[in-house]
């Protein structure tokens, strides 16, 4: 009998041991969620005032994406005349090339010289006029003037 005693008593020390670390361990879990507790309601606080913050932030960015939006759609229209021009540039310059091939090195020079004088031409005129409308300038002032 003593063997069976002292296996009973070696039973009930490891019972007491087992309960001993189940006893620890569920208070450091009760100290773990009253911790983690306290944290979700620090953080529930903290989103109360967050929330409305984010909410408001989010109607801004959806106007701004609105309006960015109308934005880009006003350019579409600009980006249309663009292309147009592209495609009127490379139809001039495909309408130069043609007729580069079928004129000759002099032809194209006397061409040439003929725009050059046109320009010129058109460039003293301007001059002229801008002479003349300064002369004119010139004398509603000094009018102006005598009649003061």
């Amino acid at each position: 009998m003593p063997i069976i005693s002292v296996g009973i008593l070696l039973v009930a020390i490891a019972f007491a041991v087992v309960c001993c670390y189940i006893a620890f361990m569920l208070n450091r879990l009760t100290y773990n969620i009253r911790s983690l507790g306290k944290s979700v309601v620090k953080m529930e606080e903290e989103m109360n005032h967050i929330t409305p913050e984010i909410s408001k932030s989010l109607q801004e960015v959806n106007h701004l994406i609105d309006d960015t939006h109308e934005k880009l759609q006003a350019t579409d229209s600009v980006f249309g005349s663009l292309e147009d021009v592209g495609t009127s540039v490379q139809s001039l310059n495909e309408a130069y090339k043609v007729k580069r091939q079928a004129l000759d090195d002099a032809k194209l020079e006397e061409k040439l010289n003929l725009a050059m004088k046109g320009i010129t031409w058109s460039e003293a005129a301007m001059q002229i006029y801008k002479s003349y409308q300064a002369g004119k300038t010139n004398k509603v002032n000094q009018t102006r003037e005598e009649v003061k």
